[in-house]
């Protein structure tokens, strides 16, 4: 177990362990990427990482984040794929006191219990839609690659095949096939991880950030974002700055 602050610009170099691991942010933004795809962990979200996983982590402006860890015959029961998921008050509860506990301890006795509890309370957890998988085929990853650099880039997917050498009916059926989402549902998640790590800068209004990824008003982006994370950005950055 184990509880750190990272500093603005910090970069984990990829790597992995024989361990699960619960990565929870108490300030600031996490990103962790993996070969699979990009998670994006806001304050009191928290993402697991299953064993063997390899898994970069980073932090744009600094992040206070603890490290529960949990052994590769105990997290069998859990998901073997990275996800974020809500912290709920009971959990967060849960990793503050598994924080004050030994590293060799009995997963059969007294703190194993509180350790299994904290493992189902992981496993029932609701997850927040805050990962973007990366697709394989070549001509997605070009699309893909362009839009993180240009998230405002309005093109359709037809346009896009035009641009790669595909149809649009063959690009919608790999996205689907290779990330889970329609291209539009893709570009959706992008811009939303990119949103939330610009507001945590407080260097962008609202309206910059909008305008930004592509959104016609401040009214749609808003929209958009407090469907995915049940907060309007306003209240997500006064979120940020609870001590």
């Amino acid at each position: 177990m184990l509880r750190r602050t990272l500093a603005p610009q910090t970069v984990v170099s990829a790597h992995s362990h024989s361990w699960g691991q619960l990565l929870y942010a108490h300030e600031g933004v996490l990103n962790i990427i993996t070969s699979k795809g990009h998670y994006i962990i806001p304050p009191y979200r928290a993402v697991w990482v299953p064993p063997e996983e390899t898994h970069e982590v980073s932090s744009l402006c600094g992040a206070e984040v603890s490290s529960v860890y949990i052994a590769i015959d105990e997290a069998r029961s859990l998901d073997d794929k990275c996800y974020v998921l809500e912290v709920s008050p009971l959990l967060r509860e849960l990793i503050a006191e598994a924080l004050r506990q030994p590293n060799d301890y009995d997963w059969s006795g007294k703190t194993g219990r509180l350790f299994r509890t904290l493992r189902d309370q992981i496993a029932s957890a609701n997850e927040v839609p805050l990962n973007l998988p990366l697709p394989q085929d070549p001509r997605l990853l070009k699309i893909c690659f362009l839009l993180q650099s240009q998230p405002d880039d309005k093109r359709s997917l037809e346009q896009w095949g035009r641009y790669v050498g595909a149809s649009s009916r063959t690009l919608q059926r790999l996205f689907q096939k290779e990330t889970g989402l329609s291209f539009r549902h893709w570009r959706q998640q992008l811009r939303l991880q990119i949103a939330i790590q610009r507001l945590a800068t407080n260097k962008y209004s609202i309206t910059t950030i909008a305008s930004a990824l592509g959104y016609e008003s401040s009214s749609a982006f808003i929209s958009m974002f407090q469907e995915q994370l049940g907060i309007t950005p306003g209240e997500y950055i006064k979120s940020l700055n609870k001590k």
